[in-house]
């Protein structure tokens, strides 16, 4: 695939409609794909937004861990408590 720079462009155009219209037009597309660059610029993550997900990931897997070992040891207490009730029965 061939690359065209504005000059490119601008010279080609320039012989087929004239050196105004053709200075106009590449100057809208010069506008243009910059105006496109920008926009999709501002929806791309950059490094500080991966970072903070990052963290934010380890903050929830922490608290994750902790809720199921909190779980586990109710459910261990719970399972001794009926031994225990089983067990102790008169």
């Amino acid at each position: 695939m061939e690359t065209v720079t504005l000059t490119k462009l601008y010279e080609v155009l320039a012989q087929k409609i004239g050196r105004s219209e053709a200075e106009c037009l590449t100057h809208y597309v010069d506008v243009k794909v910059k105006t496109e660059l920008c926009n999709k610029l501002e929806i791309l993550a950059t490094k500080e937004d991966i970072h903070a997900l990052r963290n934010e990931m380890k903050d929830n897997i922490i608290s994750m861990q902790k809720w199921m070992l909190g779980t586990f040891i109710t459910l261990v207490v719970m399972i001794l408590g009926l031994y225990a009730a089983i067990l102790l029965k008169p």
